[in-house]
């Protein structure tokens, strides 16, 4: 499928995870938890509701795919000043319904928490094998083994036919890299610009499917 060790099991899902059936993991990265609440304290009205949707999305999907691991590949959170009490009581409840551990490598942005919840194991990179590595940053990629990072926001543009072109969040995979798309559901995302070699992915109902190169610029 792309340069995935070999032997190694990974899908990608639709709902812009990637599950690790060998480790039994299930990475998602940028919820942004908080980011809705720094808005609406800044004077913008925006509504509520999003934190209660994200922690239910992973709720889901942890239990559609049976994971015994939840990895956030960086940026849980977006500010200090998000942090409401309203947040922490729903952490707190999120924790105790999810029943598995749940690690944190942290992001630039979970960076300015402090201190991070007691719940949650955070480190600044985490290997789920010997050539498996779980980042932030794309730039924190090595040469060797394989990384799973977050951080771009990924979309991708593809011409549609009838306008000018559609923007789609996506997976992409550049060199020993997969970035995953942003599982926020209140977060933007950042249109990539295409370098040779470059995969795209992207959800088509309940599957994920590769772009032909010539759809993408």
């Amino acid at each position: 499928m792309f340069p995935f060790p070999k032997n190694r099991s990974l899908s990608l899902l639709p709902e812009g995870a990637a599950f690790l059936s060998e480790q039994s993991t299930l990475v998602v990265a940028d919820i942004h938890l908080g980011k809705s609440a720094v808005f609406r304290a800044n004077g913008l009205p925006v509504p509520e509701g999003d934190t209660a949707r994200d922690f239910l999305r992973l709720l889901d999907l942890v239990r559609k795919c049976g994971a015994a691991h939840l990895v956030i590949a960086g940026d849980l959170f977006h500010a200090r000043s998000g942090m409401t009490p309203e947040l922490e009581m729903a952490l707190a409840e999120f924790f105790q319904a999810i029943g598995i551990p749940v690690t944190l490598v942290v992001g630039n942005h979970d960076a300015k928490i402090a201190p991070l919840p007691e719940e949650l194991r955070h480190t600044p990179h985490l290997d789920l094998a010997a050539d498996i590595r779980v980042i932030h940053d794309p730039a924190q990629a090595g040469g060797g083994g394989f990384h799973i990072s977050g951080h771009w926001h990924p979309v991708v543009r593809i011409a549609d036919g009838k306008r000018p072109s559609l923007r789609l969040p996506c997976f992409l995979v550049r060199e020993n890299t997969l970035v995953l798309p942003a599982f926020g559901s209140f977060t933007g995302g950042a249109t990539i610009t295409p370098q040779a070699d470059d995969r795209f992915f992207v959800a088509l109902r309940e599957h994920v499917v590769e772009l032909p190169a010539a759809l993408v610029f």
